[in-house]
């Protein structure tokens, strides 16, 4: 059966790391999944066919959540053409306008995953989209 490789594009990464990260990608084996962030967007995907994977809009740990680095572009571009993706989804602002620079129209854009709408109203949407999508992908090769 076909993975369903969902990816969302946050912030920026806050973590244990020094420095940058080494690649534009990851899974949720190496997260906090008690995190605020990963947790509003895990729980909502538990017993679903889609696999989960992040990326930030940047490669550096920021000052503060606006920062931006000229390698923006370039890291989120990498992290789009790094894998055959179900669908891409931004998590902010600042994710949606870089996609945009680029010349990517994202699946979906939402707020940063600790507002309330996120959390209340928009996931659910993003799941019933995202499950239209396979269906009309399984109809269409059946």
């Amino acid at each position: 059966m076909k993975e369903h490789k969902v990816l969302f594009i946050l912030e920026n990464f806050y973590g244990n790391i020094k420095g940058k990260l080494k690649c534009p990608i990851y899974n949720i084996s190496i997260i906090n999944n008690r995190n605020a962030t990963y947790s509003r967007i895990l729980k909502y995907f538990e017993n679903t066919p889609y696999t989960l994977y992040f990326s930030e809009t940047t490669p550096f740990v920021g000052i503060n959540k606006t920062q931006k680095f000229p390698v923006d572009n370039d890291w989120i571009k990498k992290g789009i053409e790094y894998n055959d993706w179900f669908a891409v989804i931004s998590c902010c602002k600042k994710a949606e306008i870089a996609c945009k620079e680029i010349g990517y129209e994202p699946f979906m854009c939402f707020p940063h995953p600790t507002s309330w709408a996120w959390r209340k109203e928009m996931m659910p949407s993003c799941i019933k989209r995202l499950d239209e999508k396979l269906n009309n992908e399984n109809n269409k090769n059946s």
